[in-house]
């Protein structure tokens, strides 16, 4: 094979420019590594168009490319009809890219500038949908919390307004005295709920519990619950009650209550 003809043909550009298929990129590699004069060219073509391209920080305009684009057809004429005149051509190959390869250069480097341009408002885009989410996941858990919020003020409300209801206020003791909590304790069917209205987050491991106190009794318990949720039905509690109190205890509660942890205690109004 001639290398000469060979590296005239235009295949090496086609090879830069990623237009071979496979195999022919496969050919290439292999020829440039059995022969030094085209793997030099490679380098060649490889370095004229990196400088090409660090010339032109951004792509030319249309009517740049058309004038290259027409003084190549116009070069490319002149040379063949030289070619014609010429009765014995001498081929001589100059180190200097052809002129249709520049104009691949530059539509590389405007390709490379349009993918600049459509990544930067991809990117861009992108980042506004991920604060739009943001801002609606923020309003969506905004909306969840009122509703939440409504929902615990009716509950609590009705428990108030409920005549069945004896309503206990359990304020805070030396333990938490910032802290209180409402009992509500049905006189006809004994069922007990716990409004959480201000506890301190409990040490890890350990929980609410609430107790009954009965005249001369041990505390009997009425129930342990999850201080972050508001309202809360815990046990049947029947007979003479005096007071609620709650106190802290280990995770699961306990059968005897921490006294020395009581952190808000009420009393039942005498009718």
């Amino acid at each position: 094979m001639d290398i000469k003809e060979y590296i005239k043909s235009g295949i090496l550009e086609a090879y830069l420019a990623g237009e071979l298929t496979n195999a022919q990129m496969v050919e290439v590699d292999e020829m440039a590594f059995e022969h030094p004069e085209i793997q030099d060219e490679l380098n060649a073509i490889r370095d004229s168009i990196n400088q090409y391209a660090e010339a032109e920080e951004k792509a030319p305009n249309k009517e740049i490319l058309r004038k290259t684009l027409l003084s190549i057809k116009e070069s490319e004429k002149e040379q063949f009809l030289q070619v014609l005149e010429d009765e014995e051509i001498k081929i001589k190959r100059v180190n200097v890219i052809p002129a249709w390869s520049i104009a691949a250069s530059i539509l590389l480097v405007m390709s490379l500038g349009f993918n600049y341009i459509f990544y930067s408002e991809f990117k861009s885009a992108k980042d506004q949908l991920s604060v739009l989410e943001s801002s609606q996941e923020s309003l969506a858990n905004q909306v969840d919390n009122n509703r939440l919020e409504l929902q615990y003020a009716e509950l609590r409300i009705a428990h108030f307004l409920n005549e069945d209801n004896i309503h206990v206020r359990m304020d805070g003791l030396d333990v938490a005295p910032e802290s209180f909590a409402n009992v509500f304790w049905n006189k006809n069917n004994n069922s007990v709920f716990i409004s959480v209205d201000n506890l301190p987050e409990p040490p890890h491991g350990h929980q609410y519990q609430l107790w009954a106190i009965k005249p001369g009794l041990a505390p009997i318990d009425a129930g342990i619950f999850d201080h972050s949720k508001l309202v809360q039905e815990l046990k049947v509690i029947k007979g003479n009650v005096q007071a609620f109190a709650v106190t802290l205890e280990k995770e699961g509660g306990s059968p005897i209550a921490t006294v020395d942890k009581t952190y808000v205690k009420g009393f039942l109004k005498k009718s």
